[in-house]
């Protein structure tokens, strides 16, 4: 099971959107998916399953991490671990022990995180494979970047098989962001994908009637946009699945 954490420090820039717009495309590529929401927002999991504390949440897998229990969504191929609003987290390696139990059932695991690196947000990412960052292109998310930079350097003593990358969501051909990104990409060394997510009316609209974009608009700009992501870290080495 190859794992990746959706995280950035900015909030705005599409994390739990990213997460569950994934999961649909990788879904389509026949690939098994399980979606983490290890934010206390619990917004992924609305997408899937109502919010209450009915059954295991995310709460009680990390204060055992051996009872983990996934639940089937309404989608083929996707399963989720539900959210909770009040996590206390015991162990910084709680997740990755939950996980564990379940990796030859999944392809994928997606988690989604908050806009903070705190001890749950550690967790995940001590978890994972791989740190996904969404970024948009404009000056605040370029400052920002340097801090994630930093902090995923800090992951790396403690997860160094951890890969970063970065992609660019929400895009317009706005001169302003033009000129972000011919710097972000000229400047600086980030790990940068090739795919870019298209900014559209389509994205609010599918998120206000809770769905993916490609199950709400599949003809749409960003829906493919989306499966081009998905698509290219498919490719990428050990793009899938991985149980070592």
């Amino acid at each position: 099971m190859k794992t990746y954490v959706v995280g950035n420090l900015k909030g705005g820039v599409g994390k739990t959107t990213t997460t569950v717009n994934l999961a649909y495309s990788l879904s389509l590529l026949n690939q098994k998916i399980l979606v983490v929401d290890c934010d206390p927002q619990c917004n992924t999991t609305v997408f899937f399953s109502k919010v209450n504390a009915k059954g295991v949440t995310i709460k009680q897998i990390f204060e055992n991490p051996e009872k983990i229990k996934t639940y089937k969504t309404k989608y083929a191929n996707i399963d989720l671990v539900k959210g909770f609003p009040e996590v206390t987290v015991y162990s910084e390696t709680a997740l990755n022990e939950a996980l564990a139990h379940v990796k030859d059932r999944y392809d994928i695991c997606l988690i989604d995180s908050r806009p903070v690196f705190d001890d749950l947000t550690k967790n995940a990412v001590y978890a994972a494979d791989v740190l996904l960052t969404p970024i948009k292109f404009d000056n605040f998310c370029r400052d920002n970047l340097a801090l994630v930079e930093d902090a995923y350097h800090e992951f790396a003593e403690v997860n160094p098989n951890l890969e970063w990358y970065v992609f660019a969501n929400m895009v317009a051909r706005a001169k302003a962001q033009k000129i972000a990104s011919e710097d972000l990409i000229a400047r600086h060394a980030y790990p940068v994908l090739d795919t870019c997510i298209s900014r559209s009316a389509v994205v609010d609209n599918a998120l206000s009637l809770y769905k993916p974009v490609a199950k709400h608009r599949r003809d749409s700009i960003v829906a493919s946009d989306f499966m081009e992501l998905a698509t290219e870290l498919l490719a990428l080495p050990n793009g899938g699945d991985s149980n070592e």
